[in-house]
C-alpha cells in the first residue's frame, strides 16, 4: 500500500497595522508559524487628536524593527513595554533621536498618549543596536542596509520561514549635502512593501532646490528681513544648515527648537554623514539660540533662523510664525513634507496661517522648495523594475491617491501583483 503525505508549507501572514493609504502610524506585522515581527510602529500627529497602528500581543513578539527615528516610524512603540520587555532592534543614533522626539511628543502633547516616559525608558533599555549587516531575530533573519533618508535610516530584508519580504521603510536613491543615497541589494522576493510619499511627483533636481533656497534666502534677508526655515529636527534641518555653507551664504544664520539637539547628536556620529567636516564646518558659524531673549532679539534683526517643527505642528517654529506673519519683508520657506491638514499645509496651499477657526491671510512671503528626503515617482519606479523575482507590491506610506496611483501603474508597467493596502488588510505568503 502506498501512503501519499501531505506535505504543508509555512504560510508567513503580513498585516498592514498603520500607513495603509495615509502617511503616518507606519506599522506592519510578519508573523510565520514560528516568529512574529513588527515593522515600525508609528504615530500619527494630527491637528484634532493623534492616530495609532493597530495594535498585537507583545508576548510572542520575537522583535520590533524601528526603521528610523520619526514619529510615523517610532511614536507609538513604548505601548509594548507597559508590561513586556520585547527586544526592540534600531541603530544607535535611531536610539538617540527616538529619545527625544518621542520625549517632546510627550511634554507637547496637548491629547492622551497611551504610555509614558517609564515605558520609553523600558524600550530604549530593550534595544539592540544594529548597523548595515544581518540579524537574528527569532527564527528570522534580517538584513538591514543604508535608506538614505535621514541619519541611521535603514531598509529591512526579512528572510523568514522560506519567505523574503523587503520594507523599504522611507528612502531615498540620490545623494543630498548630508547623506549618501541608498543603492539596495536584494535576492529573488516574495513581497515588497514600499512607501509611496511621493509617487505621483518627480521632484526638481537636487541642485536647483538648493540653489532657490539660497536665492530666495538671500533675497529677503538683503531685503532687511528674517527668513524662517521651519525644518524637521532630525535631518532635513542639518541639511538646511549644510546647504547654506555650502554656497557661501553670508548672512546671519540661527538654529532653534529641537533642531539643536538633534544637530550636535548627528554631529557625533559622523560615519552616518556623507561630509561630516561640512556639518562641523556649518555648526561652527551658527548661533545657537538660548531662549526667548534671543528669540526676541533675532526678531528684530535680519537673518535665517532654522527651527523646528517643520510643519508648524509646535515648537519654536510657531513663535517665530506668530511674530512675521503680518511682516511683509519677512518670509517663511517650507522645506519639509506637509501633511494634509497641518498648519504648514494650510499655509502653503491658502497662504493662511492661526489657530482653528481663526485662520487669517498672512503678509510675510510664503515659499515652498521641495527638499524630500523620499525617492520621487521615477525612482521609485525604477527601485520597482530592480526587484528581482516575482513579488508582490504593497504601495503604503502615501496620501489615499498616491498610493492607488502607484499600484495601477506597477500593475501596468511591471506585471507585478501590486497593492494599496488599508489598515487591517493581511496578505499571505
Amino acid at each position: 500500500m502506498i501512503i501519499i503525505m501531505e506535505v504543508k508549507s509555512n504560510l508567513v501572514n503580513v498585516t498592514v497595522f498603520g500607513a495603509g493609504r495615509e502617511v503616518g502610524r507606519s506599522g506592519f506585522e510578519i508573523k510565520g508559524e514560528k516568529s512574529k515581527i513588527l515593522l515600525d510602529y508609528g504615530i500619527l500627529v494630527k491637528e484634532e487628536r493623534p492616530a495609532f497602528p493597530l495594535s498585537t500581543s507583545p508576548k510572542d513578539l520575537d522583535g520590533i524593527i524601528i526603521t528610523h527615528a520619526h514619529l510615523d516610524h517610532s511614536g507609538t512603540a513604548p505601548l509594548f513595554y507597559t508590561s513586556e520587555t520585547p527586544p526592540i532592534y534600531m541603530t544607535e543614533i535611531t536610539k538617540q533621536l527616538t529619545d527625544i522626539l518621542i520625549r517632546d511628543l510627550l511634554h507637547l502633547s496637548a491629547y492622551y498618549i497611551p504610555f509614558e516616559a517609564l515605558e520609553l525608558k523600558t524600550m530604549l533599555e530593550s534595544c539592540r543596536s544594529i548597523a548595515e549587516g544581518t540579524y537574528k531575530i527569532g527564527e528570522a533573519e534580517v538584513r538591514f542596509q543604508n535608506s538614505g533618508h535621514i541619519p541611521g535610516s535603514v531598509n529591512a530584508l526579512v528572510e523568514i520561514e522560506g519567505k523574503r519580504i523587503w520594507y523599504s521603510g522611507d528612502i531615498n536613491t540620490i545623494d543630498t549635502a548630508l547623506l549618501t543615497r541608498a543603492e539596495p541589494e536584494l535576492p529573488e522576493l516574495d513581497m515588497a512593501i514600499i512607501e509611496s510619499t511621493y509617487a505621483m511627483v518627480d521632484h526638481l533636481p537636487r541642485e536647483e532646490c538648493e540653489r532657490k533656497l539660497v536665492e530666495t534666502a538671500t533675497e529677503v534677508v538683503e531685503g532687511g528681513g528674517l527668513a524662517l526655515i521651519p525644518a524637521f529636527s532630525v535631518g532635513r534641518s542639518q541639511e538646511i544648515l549644510c546647504i547654506l555653507h555650502k554656497h557661501g551664504f553670508k548672512y546671519d544664520i540661527a538654529i532653534d527648537g529641537m533642531s539643536r539637539t538633534a544637530t550636535r547628536m548627528i554631529a557625533e556620529c559622523p560615519k552616518e554623514l556623507r561630509d561630516p567636516s561640512l556639518l562641523r564646518e556649518a555648526m561652527a558659524r551658527v548661533k545657537w539660540v538660548q531662549g526667548e531673549r534671543d528669540r526676541k532679539k533675532l526678531l528684530e534683526k535680519r537673518g535665517v533662523v532654522i527651527s523646528s517643527s517643520g510643519m508648524l505642528t509646535g515648537g519654536a517654529s510657531t513663535r517665530y510664525m506668530e511674530k512675521i506673519r503680518n511682516r511683509p519683508k519677512d518670509a517663511v520657506i517650507l522645506v519639509s513634507y506637509q501633511i494634509p491638514g497641518t498648519p504648514g499645509r494650510i499655509l502653503m496651499d491658502e497662504g493662511k496661517y492661526g489657530p482653528p477657526g481663526e485662520l487669517r491671510k498672512v503678509k510675510c512671503r510664503v515659499e515652498w522648495i521641495d527638499f524630500s528626503s523620499h525617492c520621487g515617482k521615477s525612482n521609485l519606479m525604477e527601485l520597482v523594475k530592480s526587484l528581482k523575482g516575482n513579488p508582490k507590491i504593497l504601495c503604503v506610506h502615501g496620501e489615499a491617491e498616491s498610493c492607488t496611483d502607484f499600484a495601477e501603474r506597477i500593475k501596468e508597467e511591471t506585471g507585478h501583483e501590486a497593492y494599496a493596502p488599508t489598515m487591517g488588510d493581511s496578505f499571505k505568503l
